[in-house]
Order: structure tokens, then sequence, then C-alpha cells
């Protein structure tokens, strides 16, 4: 920030006015970076299992999981019984692509992901915050269906 940035952010922070959105989007954008493990997310469980990645050039890594999925009898993962395709299916989901921000609106590209419905789509993410160490935002459309579902990750370092 230059000298004349500085003194109008202070003037603002003085007076409690907000960020403009331009500065707030930035600061959100630069913030997101980074690598989250997830620490709440309803459908996967009390203690779910999860690494969102997201990187500065705008692509992005998830994987959630339930903590408590069965391993397969037969130690072969194409030789799996229905019920314990059943639980993998149910108990965790993977997706990739590329995430754009618009103020605390997200948008995730998907380019692939274990629910092929959400390929070539763009999935939405809103109220997104950044707090800390904590990444907060809501899913108002889950894959496995539902109402609105809140996620809350902490950044790993």
């Amino acid at each position: 920030m230059d000298r004349r940035s500085t003194l109008r952010a202070f003037t603002m922070m003085a007076f409690g006015l907000s960020w403009p959105p331009q500065i707030a989007n930035a600061q959100l954008a630069k913030d997101i970076v980074g690598t989250w493990t997830i620490v709440s997310a309803d459908a996967y469980g009390a203690a779910p299992k999860g690494t969102f990645m997201l990187d500065a050039n705008g692509r992005f890594s998830l994987i959630l999981m339930r903590p408590d999925l069965p391993k397969y009898a037969s130690n072969n993962r194409t030789q799996g019984t229905p019920p314990e395709y059943r639980a993998t299916v149910e108990g965790s989901l993977a997706y990739f692509g590329t995430y754009v921000l618009n103020g605390t609106d997200m948008t995730l590209r998907v380019e692939g992901s274990t629910f092929p419905n959400w390929i070539g789509t763009d999935q939405k993410r809103n109220n997104v915050t950044v707090v800390g160490d904590e990444l907060k935002y809501n899913n108002p459309a889950p894959s496995g269906g539902g109402g609105l579902a809140p996620l809350v990750w902490k950044r790993v370092k």
C-alpha cells in the first residue's frame, strides 16, 4: 500500500467505514489461497476428513470423507461388495477445477468429480469469509441434496 492508501484505510477504520468492494475482494482472494483441512461439514459426520487446496492461479482441489468408511473385505478397490461401494459413494466426494471470487461468493468450475453430475458445472458457494486461520462458506446446493450446507476449514500450517 502506498502512503495515500494507508491513510485512507486508517481513516476508514477510524470512522467504522467498510472497505470498498474491490479492496475487500482483493484481500479475500489473497487470504483464501492455501491448503485447508475440514473442521465441520455436517454430511460427513462429527469428525470429517478432508482437504481443500486453492492456488493463486485460480485452481482448486477438494476431498471430503466420513472418518468411518468401511475397509473392503477383499482388500481390492475394484472388488468391493455393494454395501462397501454404497458407503464409499455416500461418504466421500472429490472434485477439482478452477475457482473465481466475486465479493463473498465463490464459483467452483468443476473439471472432474467423483460425482459425475458436477463435471462441467459451476458450483456456487456463498458467504465466503476468512478470519485468521478459519475459512467458512455455505453450499446452497450440496451433492447429497437437502438444504444449505455450511462448511468450516482450518488453514494448514
